[in-house]
């Protein structure tokens, strides 16, 4: 039966996905294939497939408690934690067995632990948004990807299904943001009349409500996503920019990307369902668009000044004149790997293939971007936080 489900998925996502009416996906939109958030693909050529350690020098240990810093910044215990589960939850996606076993024992060690626990406050102090974020990047997405991984290759009891899905169940509950409620930016900011849901923390904690859905076989949860991906792409400025990312002084476009690639892992994960809502468009702004306004920035930078000068927590980058934009990081760039072979004849793509015939004469931000697009079918990515899962192996096509 699983090896049946996993043929009818493959054909699903490998065949042109039919363009429903994005209103009607949004509010009517099923789960097709249960408990399968991304599916492991026959051909594991771009995938990592072997474990390169044990549990013995791998351990990762439950972290309890969310202690998130009050100012800027995330608990990076959890991120020590993650990096580690990514080394048998990357295998795991590419079918090992062996990996997949390590998953399933992480996992069910950090919920009979209750792990990930968010004591702090509810409402919109700062630590509340680090302490959410930090759960749904770092704890809720990457494990319920995995988990959903490890169902695909090895036998999992109703009883350890129960433990670890009551406690995806209360992580991802306890760490809703910025999801339900319709509040828009209202002074003080160049976001002004743009909903608080298009930020891409509420972004971050729509991706864990729709693999919730999806492992729960629950509709109402699995739509929920929708909406936040309909704002931010409705309320994207027309030269695409994203204005509550882009005021974020030297980090404008850090989080430009971040929210791209997480837009990305919503689109991926709907595809996956058997839904396309990459073309969603609302009076001529869709998110071919925002790729073209981060194209647009590499060739030249001063375009997000006047949105970046806002210095509206920019973290370490200080100065808006220099963007900080790590050229390795699969945050900045996931979003590449599913653009670029979804849409290889798309305007945007064609550009950098014109550029990467000529290297030699862009600037640094072509340079990084080029390096990336370059790499998409010759190279794993790094880290995959905002990407869930790991980009070459499960948002190429």
């Amino acid at each position: 039966m699983k090896k049946i489900l996993i043929i009818f998925f493959l054909i699903i996502f490998n065949s042109d996905i039919s363009h429903a009416d994005f209103k009607k996906i949004k509010k009517k939109a099923t789960i097709n294939n249960p408990g399968i958030i991304f599916p492991i693909p026959e051909n594991k050529d771009k995938c990592i497939s072997k474990m390169y350690v044990n549990k013995e020098n791998n351990p990762v240990l439950p972290v309890i408690e969310v202690e998130a810093p009050s100012g800027y910044g995330l608990d990076n215990r959890f991120m020590y934690a993650l990096n580690k589960f990514e080394n048998f939850k990357r295998p795991c996606g590419g079918g090992s067995v062996e990996a997949c076993e390590n998953v399933k024992r992480v996992i069910l060690d950090w919920a009979k632990a209750n792990a990930a626990q968010r004591k702090g406050p509810s409402d919109h102090e700062a630590k509340h948004w680090n302490d959410t974020l930090t759960v749904n990047l770092w704890v809720a997405s990457p494990m319920m990807a995995g988990y959903s991984f490890a169902k695909q290759i090895i036998t999992v009891t109703e009883e350890e299904d129960k433990i670890i899905k009551d406690w995806f169940k209360k992580i991802v509950n306890k760490n809703k943001h910025l999801m339900y409620k319709l509040k828009k930016y209202t002074k003080n900011t160049q976001a002004i009349g743009v909903p608080r849901s298009a930020h891409n923390h509420a972004l971050s904690s729509a991706i864990s409500h729709m693999q919730l859905g999806i492992l729960l076989n629950d509709n109402k949860l699995f739509r929920k996503a929708f909406k936040n991906y309909e704002y931010a792409i409705k309320y994207q400025r027309k030269d695409g920019s994203m204005p509550i990312e882009t005021r974020r002084g030297g980090r404008a476009m850090f989080y430009q990307g971040r929210a791209m690639t997480a837009l990305t892992a919503i689109a991926v994960i709907a595809e996956n369902q058997g839904y396309n809502i990459w073309d969603y468009e609302h009076k001529g702004k869709n998110f071919h668009n925002i790729v073209k306004f981060f194209i647009d920035f590499t060739e030249n930078n001063e375009i997000v000044f006047k949105y970046a000068k806002e210095m509206k927590a920019p973290g370490p980058a200080k100065d808006f004149k220099k963007q900080d934009l790590d050229g390795s990081s699969s945050s900045h760039w996931g979003w590449l790997y599913a653009y670029a072979t979804r849409f290889p004849n798309h305007e945007n793509i064609q550009r950098l293939k014109q550029w990467s015939v000529n290297y030699k004469d862009l600037n640094n931000y072509q340079r990084k971007i080029i390096s990336n697009f370059d790499n998409i079918l010759k190279r794993n990515a790094g880290t995959s936080s905002w990407t869930v899962v790991e980009p070459r192996c499960h948002f190429t096509r």
